[in-house]
């Protein structure tokens, strides 16, 4: 196969890649629409490895589990606005509060 194929192939399964991508967002999403408050749903229905997070339903971001902490489980925050990381978490919720706090949302207190 010559290199000018090799590419071709490569650009065909990145556009597969994010197309699935966002077909299982906006699935998930469909799931959050008219929710209100602070929310979170699978990306991918097995897994809750990556998870949206959608605050009255708007969509805010996601937060994904990051395997590779040494500190054990840890959450990574993530914005839709900018795609960039804003910290990293010991769960999920608590990721998804402090995306939603960036994002310039009011979250009730616990406790």
């Amino acid at each position: 196969m010559t290199d000018d194929a090799t590419a071709v192939i490569c650009q065909a399964e990145r556009i597969i890649y994010r197309a699935s991508w966002l077909f299982a967002e906006w699935a998930a999403l469909a799931g959050l629409a008219g929710s209100c408050g602070l929310r979170r749903a699978p990306l991918e229905p097995r897994s809750d490895v990556i998870q949206l997070v959608t605050y009255d339903g708007e969509h805010l971001g996601h937060v994904r589990r990051d395997s590779s902490s040494a500190s054990g489980e840890t959450w990574v925050a993530v914005r839709r606005a900018t795609g960039r990381t804003i910290g990293c978490y010991p769960s999920a919720p608590d990721g998804a509060e402090a995306l939603a706090l960036a994002c310039g949302k009011q979250i009730a207190q616990h406790g």
